[in-house]
């Protein structure tokens, strides 16, 4: 029996999440796999974010955006024949609710050998952190666990929130200055507010949260505090190799290999959906309201 050809719309999203739909429905325990597909944005749309904020896009995020306004893709596992829960989680926000964690940032140095991070009078505080705490600047640049450079903060640069990591750390988008548009991704530790590298591009980070297969809080695998236990006995469950003490991915390759196809991902993929999907979604739509 032949396979069923897919259509137009399930296409872009097979090829959005790299295969990992179809890859999570063949592991056993896996169940209850499901993908909120969003319309795209339009270029107004995105340049009114650009301007609101006074900084640009990359170029892969911005593609990203105009194909597919984030998505959220959830999985459940079977712990038992009465037992399932939904676990697995992959979760990028519309572009509105990527917010501004805090503006701007100055540096300030004492006598003393440690220097310290103060905001700016006139800045908003935007997220969870607190306006009483405030995000290590460091003059120059320090290592993190891994080794990685961690950023350099200054009265230019701009830090917005990508995703809170189960209210122990943030995934960051962080602009050293605004005249760049090239930021990194970060994850923001909450108890320390120390910094530990995840990507160099959004592209990357996406590949990076797909070939962690959802896996709760997989960003805590590089953060100093490590996984909760329970996370940690599903990464042992279903992807033992992500936990190896030499795995690549500590120095950001994740090699392609037969049995884990999803690690590759194609840049072609952020592209805008054909007009007739999006013609026919909002048919579709209108349909649904007028039942």
């Amino acid at each position: 029996m032949m396979n069923k050809k897919l259509s137009p719309e399930d296409a872009f999203y097979e090829n959005l999440t790299l295969g990992l739909i179809r890859t999570l429905s063949n592991v056993p325990r896996v169940c209850n796999v499901t993908l909120e597909r969003r319309q795209p944005l339009n270029a107004c749309q995105v340049v009114n974010w650009e301007q609101r904020h006074c900084v640009y896009l990359p170029e892969d995020m911005k593609k990203f955006y105009l194909s597919s306004d984030g998505f959220i893709l959830n999985w459940s596992y079977q712990y038992a024949p009465n037992d399932i829960r939904r676990v697995g989680h992959i979760h990028f926000p519309h572009l509105l609710q990527v917010t501004l964690l805090r503006e701007n940032i100055e540096t300030t140095t004492s006598h003393s050998s440690n220097s310290t991070a103060v905001c700016n009078s006139n800045s908003d505080v935007v997220g969870a952190i607190g306006s009483s705490q405030s995000i290590p600047a460091p003059i120059a640049a320090g290592k993190d666990k891994w080794g990685n450079a961690t950023p350099i903060i200054t009265a230019k640069s701009k830090i917005f929130e990508i995703n809170n990591v189960n209210e122990v750390a943030k995934v960051c988008m962080l602009y050293e200055s605004t005249s760049s548009n090239n930021p990194k991704f970060y994850l923001l530790e909450l108890s320390t507010l120390s910094w530990q590298f995840l990507a160099d591009t959004f592209s990357e980070y996406l590949r990076m949260a797909i070939a962690h297969l959802g896996l709760p809080y997989w960003e805590l695998c590089f953060s100093t505090c490590g996984l909760p236990s329970w996370t940690e006995q599903l990464f042992l469950l279903l992807a033992p190799h992500l936990l190896e003490e030499h795995e690549p991915r500590r120095g950001r390759v994740l090699n392609p290999a037969c049995e884990h196809p999803y690690n590759i991902i194609d840049p072609n993929i952020f592209r805008g959906k054909p007009k007739s999907v999006a013609k026919a979604t909002a048919t579709s739509a209108k349909q649904n309201h007028n039942k």
